[in-house]
């Protein structure tokens, strides 16, 4: 008998509906499920909340197979315009920040960087900077060439400007225009990456 013109009584709201109202399930009598597509819906939301459920997608998650799963994710196109997405949200940036700043993450990426692969793609990056940004490499050159010649002092040697700890590079607070070459101020790598990520 077509779909159209058969009904299904739902085992939760007991309404009697067009079986196209159910979804199909191999397993159950008359090939459909007994719950209709509503009450399926938010039982299923139900039991994502559940310890249970948590506890099974964590161990997931964990697994090789659903590392895999989550890696193909993020790879695809429709995975990276999600990430991209939540990323230019204020929730999506505080966790990225608070990522960023973990003990965790920054260990994993000095061990890759030290990498065959992590070196590579360092200088890769260290071209693209450069054909993007001339002007700014121009402006560090001409640090480095005064912290060389004595005409400032290494950063490493002075207090952030914005903070109490160590200073470790210099911050071009007026721009990266020739005249500005010199007028830094010493600042902290996490200071730095603040103002960058500001800008």
């Amino acid at each position: 008998m077509p779909d159209q013109v058969r009904a299904k009584t739902c085992r939760i709201c007991k309404q009697t509906k067009p079986i196209s109202e159910f979804y199909k399930c191999s397993g159950s009598r008359g090939g459909f499920r007994n719950k209709c597509k509503v009450c399926y819906l938010e039982h299923v939301k139900l039991y994502y909340r559940t310890k249970r459920a948590q506890v099974i997608r964590r161990q997931y998650r964990q697994s090789s197979h659903g590392k895999n799963k989550q890696r193909q994710y993020d790879q695809s196109a429709k995975g990276k315009a999600r990430h991209k997405r939540y990323s230019q949200t204020e929730k999506g940036k505080a966790a990225i920040k608070h990522h960023q700043q973990s003990e965790k993450y920054n260990i994993t990426k000095k061990r890759y960087n030290k990498t065959e692969k992590g070196r590579k793609v360092q200088i890769a990056a260290i071209k693209r900077f450069k054909i993007r940004h001339p002007e700014q490499v121009k402006a560090r050159d001409a640090v480095n060439h005064a912290i060389r010649d004595g005409r400032l002092l290494r950063p490493d040697s002075l207090q952030c400007h914005y903070c109490p700890a160590q200073a470790k590079q210099y911050h071009h607070y007026k721009g990266y225009a020739k005249e500005h070459w010199l007028d830094v101020v010493p600042v902290c790598v996490k200071c730095h990456g603040e103002i960058a990520r500001e800008t």
